[in-house]
């Protein structure tokens, strides 16, 4: 099966930087900096193999190569990569998980 063409970017928060509060978006996302807050978006979060995001995420698609902790949802789909890692409360209708993600998490996945 083909992957279907990533979209662009709508926003990124580059390496070494930090945010904090609270970001609503439209468009693909992409953290690759240090987030703490609430972040919430009907598209998709991208947490690069650099980002933090520590908080609460509320997302449609939610892909994880760093780390993502706190109170942590997924609408439609959670992957987390090879480099990946997830801490606190997760909550996901589907979750695809690459060797060498790590979780330290409870996990609610397809409820």
């Amino acid at each position: 099966m083909k992957k279907p063409p990533e979209r662009p970017l709508a926003a990124l928060l580059g390496r070494g930087a930090q945010f904090g509060g609270n970001l609503t978006f439209e468009g693909r996302v992409r953290v690759d900096g240090t987030f703490k807050g609430k972040i919430f978006t009907e598209d998709t979060l991208e947490i690069g193999e650099s980002g933090v995001v520590e908080g609460e995420i509320d997302a449609a698609v939610l892909v994880v190569a760093g780390t993502a902790s706190g109170n942590v949802r997924a609408r439609e789909r959670l992957v987390l990569e090879a480099t990946g890692m997830l801490k606190g409360q997760v909550e996901a209708p589907a979750l695809e998980a690459h060797p060498g993600g790590r979780v330290d998490a409870v996990l609610r996945i397809g409820l």
